[in-house]
C-alpha cells in the first residue's frame, strides 16, 4: 500500500508498505478521508511538535474516516463495507482516570500519528489503517466521509463546551479564530449561546466567524477593543474560551470575563506565561482547562447527522491522497485556511 512517511522537517515521502492484517479485536480500514491538524503541520514544518521529537520516521495523521475492509476475530457490531469514523485516542482503560471516565487524561495515552510515545505511533496517511474495533464509530446513511474526518477536532470543541458547564443563554467570547476557535463558535451556537464574539488579529478569521454566526468580532491589537467588547457584553462575558494558545489572548479573556464568569483554556500555552492572578482572584473567575476530549464522539455525530451542526463550510479544500505534500503546503500557509483534507 501507499503510505506518506515523515522523515524530517518538510521531508514527507510516499513509500510502499505492507498492508496490515486485522488481528483479534481489530479492523482494517480503507482510508477515505483525513484532515491535517495543527500538530501535523508542526511535525511537517519543524520535524517535531513541541517536546515531541520523533525517534524514527513515521506516518502522520489522526483525523480520519474510512471503509471497513477486514474484520479480526472477536469483532462485533461492524461489517465489511461499513463507513466509520475513528476516535484516534487509545487510553489504557485500566488506570484510575480511565475508570472514572476521564480517559483523555490517561498517562499512557497513545494517539494515532504522534511522537508522544517511543517509538512514534503510526497515523492514518496511508491507503489502509489498522484500528481497534472499539475506536470505530459507524456513520449514518448519507454522512460524508469528509464530515467523519472532522469529528475529532469537533469533539475537542464539544468537550470544551462541556468543561465550561454549558453555554445556553450565555454571552460567550472566543479568543483565537483558528480551526478549534471556529468549531467552538459553531458548537456554542448549537448549544444555545445567546451571543458569541470572536477575537482574532487576522481579518479572514474575523470574516469567517461572522459568516458562521458570531454576533461580533474583535481585533485584539486595536486600542478600541475593550470598549467595543462592551457593545455585546456590558459587564463582561459569562464564558470565555481561550483557543489561541497565546499569553495576550489569555490575559484578554481574563480582562473581558464578567465577574463570577468562567474561562476555559483550550489552546496550549508556553510554560512560564504570566497571568493577572489578582484580577482572576478578585473577579472570582473559574479558570478551567480542556484537554483533547472524552465521551463526546457519538454526541457530535448526532449533532452533524441531525443537521443542527453544519460542518461543510469548515472544509477549505480537499486534495486527492497522492497530493498530500501539496495539501500540507496549503495547510501550513496560513492564507485563510481552516481545514485541509485529503480524499482516497
Amino acid at each position: 500500500m501507499r503510505a506518506f512517511v515523515l522523515h524530517g522537517a518538510k521531508d514527507l515521502k510516499l513509500e510502499q508498505r505492507p498492508v496490515p492484517v486485522a488481528g483479534p479485536g481489530e479492523v482494517l480500514l480503507k482510508l477515505r478521508a483525513a484532515g491535517i491538524c495543527g500538530s501535523d503541520v508542526h511535525y511537517y514544518t519543524h520535524g517535531r511538535c513541541g517536546n515531541f521529537v520523533p525517534t524514527r520516521p513515521f506516518i502522520l495523521g489522526h483525523e480520519f474516516s474510512g471503509e471497513v475492509v477486514q474484520l479480526g476475530d472477536r469483532v462485533n457490531g461492524l461489517a465489511v463495507g461499513q463507513a466509520v469514523a475513528v476516535d484516534p485516542s487509545r487510553p489504557c482503560s485500566r488506570c484510575k482516570l480511565c475508570r472514572s471516565g476521564r480517559y483523555n487524561l490517561c498517562p499512557q495515552m497513545v494517539y494515532f500519528g504522534s511522537a508522544s510515545v517511543i517509538p512514534p505511533s503510526e497515523g492514518c496517511f496511508s491507503d489502509y489503517v489498522l484500528v481497534p474495533a472499539g475506536n470505530c464509530a459507524p456513520l449514518p446513511d448519507g454522512f460524508k466521509y469528509s464530515w467523519g474526518a472532522l469529528l475529532e477536532p469537533l469533539s475537542v470543541a464539544a468537550h470544551a463546551i462541556h468543561r465550561s458547564g454549558g453555554v445556553a443563554g450565555k454571552r460567550v467570547l472566543i479568543t483565537g479564530g483558528g480551526t478549534i476557535g471556529q468549531m467552538i463558535l459553531k458548537v456554542a451556537l448549537t448549544y444555545g449561546a445567546s451571543c458569541v464574539v470572536v477575537s482574532d488579529p487576522m481579518p479572514h478569521a474575523r470574516e469567517f466567524a461572522l459568516k458562521s454566526g458570531a454576533i461580533g468580532v474583535l481585533d485584539p491589537m486595536a486600542d478600541t477593543m475593550p470598549a467595543e467588547a462592551t457593545n455585546w457584553a456590558p459587564g463582561g462575558f459569562d464564558t470565555a474560551f481561550e483557543a489561541a494558545g497565546a499569553a495576550v489572548a489569555a490575559n484578554q479573556a481574563i480582562q473581558l470575563a464578567a465577574t463570577g464568569g468562567t474561562i476555559v483554556q483550550v489552546g496550549t500555552l508556553e510554560d512560564g506565561v504570566a497571568l493577572p492572578m489578582n484580577r482572576l482572584l478578585t473577579k472570582e473567575l473559574q479558570y478551567v482547562a480542556s484537554w483533547r476530549f472524552a465521551n463526546v464522539f457519538q454526541e457530535v455525530i448526532q449533532l452533524v447527522s441531525s443537521g443542527r451542526l453544519n460542518v461543510e463550510p469548515l472544509i477549505t479544500r480537499i486534495y486527492p491522497f497522492e497530493k498530500l505534500n501539496e495539501a500540507f503546503i496549503q495547510a501550513s500557509s496560513g492564507n485563510g485556511v481552516l481545514k485541509v483534507q485529503i480524499s482516497n
